[in-house]
């Protein structure tokens, strides 16, 4: 048995983008197998199925993570107002391509194009721009 924290951080990689390889023989962010870290998503993979709708209001940020000394940052992306997780994303950089790319998976999952609350990273403004927001 692995801890939960463990499990929850395997899961959220593997739902960012890390490869199941990645996250249990690269990285080492478990010491369970590939299989293990794929039972798992499968598993809570409900917790993780969003709902296009209409929405309001979406706040976005990112964080760095480090990984056995590697910089990984992770996007997130939150309905203001129900709390829901729309998307996220695990990323090598921090740039406006990626912030860019990060927002039209966001999007995908709204009706309407939702007020986008964001932190001053500069990178967002370009793509905010470019989508129209």
């Amino acid at each position: 048995n692995y801890p939960l924290v463990e499990k929850a951080y395997s899961i959220m990689l593997y739902v960012a983008g890390l490869s199941l390889r990645d996250i249990s023989e690269r990285y080492y962010v478990t010491m369970a197998s590939r299989e293990s870290v794929r039972r798992w998503f499968y598993r809570f993979s409900s917790i993780f199925s969003v709902e296009r709708r209409f929405r309001r209001a979406v706040a976005v940020d990112e964080t760095v993570v480090k990984l056995h000394g590697l910089r990984v940052y992770v996007w997130s992306a939150l309905d203001v107002d129900s709390g829901e997780i729309l998307a996220i994303y695990a990323s090598w950089s921090r740039s406006m391509i990626v912030a860019l790319k990060f927002i039209r998976m966001v999007l995908d999952r709204c009706y309407n194009k939702p007020l986008i609350i964001v932190d001053r990273g500069p990178w967002y403004r370009w793509a905010l721009d470019r989508l129209g927001l």
